[in-house]
């Protein structure tokens, strides 16, 4: 029977002749848009908005003009050359493996990876960044290349970087180790593929955050070498050259008191395999083109790290402390990363006839992101800062070095899980685009992010050691004594120094409450003090460059600094108001 007109279906499009993929306007409208926001993913990194410039240049002072170059250069391979090969060697068919025998049959366990993993390395290593970072005083310049490189993510050679510039600090302290000049060299050579790579094992499957129920031993022979037998859980970098590892070298003292630090190397001085076979290769969620192993010790030729009675002291000194100081940079660099992925998408992806930038969800999403991203790498870099200056003889009072600790420790903990969830906040611009891994890197930096928040101790690990350093080292009272001196540094008269006084009053009255109840209580309590303390600390350090920046007619960073004392700081409900969609409008432009 004859449809009526009103039951007519549209009339089929002219035939184009042929198979076409793009079939209809609105296809290839679509598509377009789509190849707009590839082009402005590749822009560079470094020079992408000025704000992270600004952060490095506030840092560096005289020597900025210095790096700068270096930097924009770097910006320029990042999200290009870097990325690629970073995306390929993280492709489930191009991870690592371990393979147990040479060509000729001889048991020699090493890891296999991709042919991009010494393009990804070169180009990490060439920029001279262990060498920057374990200069003395280096930190701020070293960490700023880290943090740039760390929006192409690599663990995989990121993860060594910190061990190596770690190691060649320690290794500076100890004026009589074996050919201690010659793997200083080794390790600080601007190029994987020449260099040397270092990591560090402290993990046992039974310790994890215990580290004082570690049982790898460590003995000495009659000749006066020293073994180690045991196995170690997680071990990071598992084809590096040297490894750092913990062992315990008395029964009679239990805890941390009996561990040491040991130097263990891949090669004995005659060219053999030193005495450790990998048992697997971890199968992980994120960071996988880092090779972590299980590795078993075989009576492993070691040599000491210093006295065996200062060893643990000095892992947390020289090593786990700044691994911490490194973790909340590097994660802020994929966050810089997944930013600036969500911003470019978010100008070029329309919907109901504009781009999806001019809606104020989408613009209260990012903003919340950039203002949380600002505040980190604010906060990051002010502790290295600090770090810098004690390093470099400028500041010796032994309350800054405490504090720095102190910091590092909360950061660690705070601003790594933060970041995870930011970098979750910026796939939601991207929606289902955002979890396509042939469409962009944000899948990965979604991953790569939830396993490197844990490194290093987790939220918990952190929360017990915050409290344990209240009670034994009153970090409390150091704490509260050096943020009053900084708030004095921001002129009394502002807004900004009435909300960080309001602040650091909150601060006061949490750790009151933790000093007035029983242990156990304390514990639950740790987890409102510590992100209060992050916060405050933030919210200074992100004044203090928004005031710069200010002064030399900017003020994305002020008006950053607003919005994150509204979310972060301010006890009241948020206002979705004219003011609220001024203040968005602001921290996400370009301008």
């Amino acid at each position: 029977m004859a449809l009526m007109e009103s039951e007519k279906t549209t009339s089929p499009p002219p035939d184009l002749g042929g198979y076409q993929e793009e079939t209809q306007p609105g296809h290839a409208f679509g598509r377009e848009n789509l190849r707009r926001w590839q082009d402005a993913t590749a822009l560079n990194a470094y020079l992408f908005d000025d704000d992270f410039a600004h952060t490095v240049r506030f840092h560096l002072g005289p020597r900025y003009d210095a790096v700068h170059d270096d930097l924009t250069d770097y910006g320029a391979v990042v999200p290009t050359t870097l990325e690629e090969a970073v995306n390929h060697g993280d492709f489930r068919l191009n991870l690592p493996r371990v393979e147990r025998y040479d060509g000729i049959g001889k048991r020699d366990d090493h890891v296999v990876h991709d042919h991009s993993y010494p393009v990804s390395g070169d180009l990490i290593y060439g920029t001279g960044l262990v060498s920057r970072l374990a200069r003395t005083g280096g930190l701020s310049e070293g960490f700023a290349f880290y943090h740039l490189g760390c929006h192409a993510g690599d663990t995989g050679h990121h993860c060594p970087v910190i061990c190596n510039y770690e190691t060649t600090r320690l290794l500076r302290t100890l004026d009589s180790f074996p050919d201690r000049d010659d793997i200083i060299a080794k390790l600080l050579e601007p190029s994987f593929s020449d260099g040397w790579t270092s990591s560090q094992f402290l993990t046992e499957v039974q310790g994890g955050s215990d580290v004082g129920a570690n049982d790898t031993r460590a003995w000495q022979t009659d000749d006066g070498s020293w073994r180690i037998r045991g196995e170690k859980w997680f071990c990071s970098n598992a084809n590096s050259d040297i490894q750092i590892i913990t062992a315990r070298f008395a029964d009679d003292r239990p805890g941390t008191r009996g561990l040491a630090m040991f130097l263990v190397p891949a090669l004995l001085p005659d060219g053999s395999r030193n005495h450790f076979t990998l048992r697997r290769l971890k199968e992980k969620f994120g960071t996988r083109s880092l090779a972590s192993a299980e590795i078993d010790y075989h009576d492993a030729h070691a040599t000491p790290l210093g006295s065996l009675d200062d060893g643990f002291q000095n892992l947390m000194k020289l090593v786990i402390h700044h691994s911490r100081l490194a973790m909340p940079i590097g994660m802020g660099g994929m966050l810089g990363r997944a930013y600036q992925l969500a911003r470019s998408y978010a100008d070029s992806r329309h919907a109901f006839g504009k781009p999806i930038i001019e809606y104020p969800l989408v613009q209260d999403n990012l903003a919340g992101v950039k203002a949380d991203l600002l505040a980190n790498t604010a906060s990051s870099f002010a502790v290295v800062a600090i770090q810098d200056s004690i390093d470099a003889g400028r500041d010796n009072r032994p309350e800054m070095d405490t504090f720095c600790r102190h910091m590092a420790n909360v950061n660690k903990a705070v601003w790594c899980s933060r970041i995870l969830s930011r970098i979750q906040d910026s796939a939601e611009a991207l929606a289902g685009n955002g979890m396509i891994e042939q469409t962009s890197s944000m899948p990965r930096l979604i991953r790569d992010a939830m396993t490197m928040e844990k490194w290093e101790g987790s939220q918990n690990t952190m929360r017990m050691q915050v409290l344990r350093d209240i009670e034994r080292r009153d970090h409390d009272h150091i704490f509260l004594s050096v943020m009053a001196e900084l708030a004095e540094g921001i002129d009394a008269s502002t807004p900004e120094r009435e909300a960080l006084e309001s602040a650091i009053d909150h601060c006061r009255r949490l750790l009151a409450d933790i000093r007035s109840v029983e242990p156990a209580i304390q514990t639950l309590h740790a987890k409102a003090l510590l992100p209060q303390m992050a916060d405050t600390f933030a919210y200074w350090a992100l004044v203090r460059e928004g005031l710069d920046q200010a002064s030399n007619g900017g003020d994305r960073k002020l008006r950053a600094a607003e919005l994150f004392r509204r979310l972060h700081l301010d006890a009241s409900e948020v206002v979705y108001d004219d003011d609220h969609l001024a203040l968005i409008a602001r921290v996400v432009s370009f301008a």
